[in-house]
């Protein structure tokens, strides 16, 4: 298990103490950006308080999250989607190839049969 990080964020003039796996740069640059947002909010409302900009926030946050979590599985099903369809091309291509031999060799087949027939008439003929 990894071990945690103790990182002291400030966000809306508090100060915090998170204990976590994540890297102190990683954590500290979320907390920035986390009061950036929240700060931008109440300067546009005054009114609004540190909590509603907070949960605000949050909720911005998840929102992001849950579509690119939405995003990132409709990729992995088009992503699944194209192997399948290229494992049915390679088989396809396979059979076709077989398909492409097997008359290859009845060509031939037929090629020598109709040069013995040719040379039996001619030697028919003579």
């Amino acid at each position: 298990m990894e071990s945690a990080n103790k990182v002291k964020i400030h966000v809306c003039g508090s100060d915090y103490v998170i204990a976590t796996p994540e890297n102190e740069e990683y954590v500290k640059e979320l907390a920035y950006q986390i009061d950036n947002q929240a700060q931008s909010m109440m300067e546009s409302n005054p009114n609004m308080s540190i909590m509603t900009a907070l949960l605000l926030c949050a909720l911005s946050y998840l929102d992001d999250c849950n579509k690119a979590n939405a995003n990132a599985d409709n990729m992995r099903q088009q992503l699944k989607d194209y192997l399948e369809d290229a494992a049915k091309a390679r088989i396809e291509v396979d059979e076709s190839r077989r398909e492409i031999d097997r008359l290859s060799r009845e060509l031939m087949l037929l090629k020598r049969q109709l040069k013995a027939q040719d040379k039996q008439a001619a030697d028919t003929t003579h």
